[in-house]
């Protein structure tokens, strides 16, 4: 490898590394993780994140969120709270509305957060809001606006997000890929996909 693609990998490693420093107060995170340029997260309470996480350009997560490991979250998606203003408050204009990182008084929606199982992928562009889960293996298709919970191994895709298809067809698939996940030994590297490492499990194991 070249020195260029090392000093990049290195700045990118940087970049995450400082991120998540400045991110701290409200996220927590497991091994391997990548913040992509421009990310925000901010959350009332908390973010958690697993391990081998990708979190692409220009994503906001701007609410409570779960997130799995191996996640693979594209550019320009946004997890946000479906009751971040509380428009029904008489008397009070929409931008004076009670407010769900307020204190005073605290917002019954404090807690609400976006649940997004291991092994899922969230397309360009999508929308997710808080109070969804997108189950485990699923798939979000880009521009997707996600306002109900996501089956496991499904596919959504539209505004709303409704399912157009299955990852897998059959039931033995899934359970193979999963104990092959299990077994198997996934470790992520900013020198690119030709340092990683990926290898699937035994069954037998």
């Amino acid at each position: 490898m070249g020195i260029k693609a090392l000093i990049l990998a290195a700045a990118r490693r940087a970049q995450t590394r400082f991120k998540a420093f400045a991110f701290r107060k409200v996220l927590a995170h497991g091994q391997g993780l990548h913040l992509g340029a421009r990310t925000r997260i901010w959350a009332p309470v908390r973010v958690t994140i697993g391990n081998n996480v990708y979190v692409g350009k220009d994503v906001h997560i701007e609410c409570n969120a779960d997130i799995g490991d191996y996640v693979m979250i594209a550019n320009r998606v946004a997890l946000v709270g479906r009751h971040d203003h509380d428009f029904r408050t008489v008397g009070v204009p929409i931008r004076f509305s009670p407010w769900v990182g307020g204190t005073n008084p605290p917002s019954p929606y404090r807690d609400e957060k976006v649940v997004i199982e291991s092994d899922v992928w969230i397309g360009f562009g999508a929308v997710v809001l808080s109070g969804v889960r997108v189950g485990r293996g699923a798939i979000v298709a880009a521009g997707s606006v996600v306002t109900k919970s996501v089956e496991p191994y499904t596919i959504v895709g539209g505004n709303p997000a409704r399912q157009i298809g299955q990852r897998f067809t059959e039931e033995s698939q899934i359970t193979e890929h999963e104990k092959r996940i299990q077994n198997g030994k996934f470790l992520f590297s900013e020198r690119g996909y030709d340092h990683w490492i990926v290898q699937p499990g035994h069954l037998n194991q």
